[in-house]
């Protein structure tokens, strides 16, 4: 390691600059700048430019563990996601960050990765940090967490399927329904041998599932042939991948209801690849209206899903109850809508 590796900006290494340090500087009292620091609106514009400043100037990291012992938290909203590597979450995300974005708290993200049996153990490390309150974006099992939940100190909001446990700070949508809809809708456009592309790998593709086929088994054309999910590395490439399957299982279907924009652009290609004319031999329709949906050709019809509004809701809810302030809701129901391109008759 170089000599100034480590370093401050003094140059002495390990020099730790103290919240009484900067208040020296600045020549207010050390809860003054502790107090701006954590809720800037309370000191004038001027001493706040001021704070800031030598706050950068001098380096000075907050000790949040030093806070959270101090007050009642940490100054930390939590969020434990099981998709944060997926596109789909980027706006969810943005919609949190931009109803934080201009309080006194810092978002941290915790990604399970689909893993149910690490989202108690995510839970419980946020909450021994004395968190300001936490964000559960899409749990698989509240089974686990329930307990914890019931006994934690701090406001702990949710973004579920509605048919899941948790009653209050609650901004979701039925997926049984999102299934259900978008096959009904299919059915109506005349295609009867519809396929469900998805493996249901969380608690909401499961219930989508669930809504595909009591639309299917009301029109009596269910067969469980039609149903098919997988894994691979791309998304785009599973659909190519798992529509041939399908055509080699059942090579009379007409329709394809994917559980991601990604697998139904798959299906697309592999139309083109085939010489499959796409509406009028296959019906393709998306989910989570991505935003190269609407420029495929042809575009793809989909399930929009308002992923920008829940994350800005739900971090608007927990805000509220940080707060001690009620909600404006305390269970929201964000719903879906089917949009109707070019893919459909």
């Amino acid at each position: 390691m170089s000599k100034a590796a480590g370093q401050g900006r003094n140059g002495k290494r390990g020099v730790h600059v103290t919240l009484s340090d900067v208040a020296k500087k600045v020549g207010v009292s050390p809860i003054t700048i502790s107090r701006a620091l954590r809720n800037p609106q309370i000191v004038s514009e001027d001493l706040r430019e001021v704070i800031l400043r030598t706050v950068d100037e001098m380096g000075y990291i907050p000790n949040l563990a030093a806070r959270a012992l101090a007050g009642l938290h940490n100054g930390i909203v939590g969020v434990i996601t099981p998709a944060l590597h997926q596109y789909g979450f980027t706006d969810l995300m943005i919609g949190i960050e931009d109803r934080f974005r201009h309080t006194e708290f810092t978002v941290q993200y915790s990604n399970t990765l689909r893993h149910a049996e690490g989202e108690a153990g995510l839970l419980k490390s946020f909450l021994t940090q004395k968190p300001a309150g936490v964000i559960i974006a899409g749990a698989e099992s509240y089974r686990d967490l329930l307990p914890l939940i019931e006994r934690a100190a701090c406001p702990i909001a949710h973004i579920a399927d509605l048919s899941q446990e948790p009653q209050t700070l609650v901004v979701g949508l039925d997926h049984y329904a999102a299934g259900a809809e978008p096959t009904r809708f299919l059915l109506a456009k005349g295609y009867n041998r519809i396929a469900f592309m998805g493996r249901g790998a969380d608690v909401r593709s499961r219930r989508r599932i669930e809504g595909y086929e009591a639309a299917m088994r009301e029109a009596g054309r269910f067969d469980p042939d039609l149903i098919i999910g997988g894994d691979a590395a791309s998304r785009t490439g599973l659909g190519r991948e798992l529509f041939s399957t399908l055509l080699q299982r059942v090579p009379d279907l007409d329709a394809v209801f994917a559980q991601s924009d990604e697998m139904a652009l798959g299906v697309l290609i592999e139309c083109k690849a085939r010489g499959i004319r796409v509406p009028e031999d296959v019906g393709i329709c998306g989910f989570n209206d991505l935003e190269f949906s609407a420029f495929t050709e042809p575009s793809l019809t989909t399930v929009r899903i308002p992923r920008y509004d829940i994350g800005y809701r739900v971090a608007d809810m927990l805000l509220h109850a940080v707060r001690d302030e009620p909600p404006a809701e305390d269970k929201t129901d964000v719903g879906f809508s089917i949009i109707p391109r070019g893919s459909t008759r």
